[in-house]
């Protein structure tokens, strides 16, 4: 999985963009003209009014959007290599599970989480709020 943005993105959007891809321990590449890799799975970062609005996950020809507007934005820092768990019960967290290509539980752990409530989507490393996001329709 490798993260991206838009072609001319905000600073904004990039550094949620490189939040993220710090997060999912992943690869994030600064797109300019370059396009995107099919072989891959991309998640790019999709801005509206210069501002952050949606994350498109693009792989194998199909494209899934999840919309949302960014609500806490953390300080960055290192985080460990744990791949997260999305942490909820209901629609909206087998949503974002199946979004993301990651596991459900209904607890989270002591380490990196991804926890659903309501609306609410929040990026959890090792109980600290490092991202969260409000999920528009």
């Amino acid at each position: 999985m490798r993260f991206s943005t838009s072609r001319k993105p905000s600073p904004r959007t990039r550094r949620l963009a490189r939040t993220l891809a710090s997060f999912f321990g992943s690869e994030y590449m600064t797109r300019g003209k370059t396009g995107l890799d099919d072989g891959d799975t991309w998640l790019v970062v999709v801005e509206e009014h210069g501002n952050p609005a949606g994350l498109a996950r693009r792989s194998g020809g199909q494209e899934m959007v999840l919309h949302f507007t960014v609500a806490v934005e953390g300080g960055s820092r290192r985080l460990t290599a744990e791949m997260p768990v999305v942490v909820g019960t209901g629609k909206v967290a087998r949503d974002v599970a199946e979004f993301f290509g990651l596991g459900l539980s209904a607890e989270a752990g002591a380490g990196r989480a991804i926890k659903v409530v309501g609306r609410q989507i929040e990026f959890l490393d090792g109980g600290e709020l490092i991202l969260r996001l409000n999920r528009s329709s």
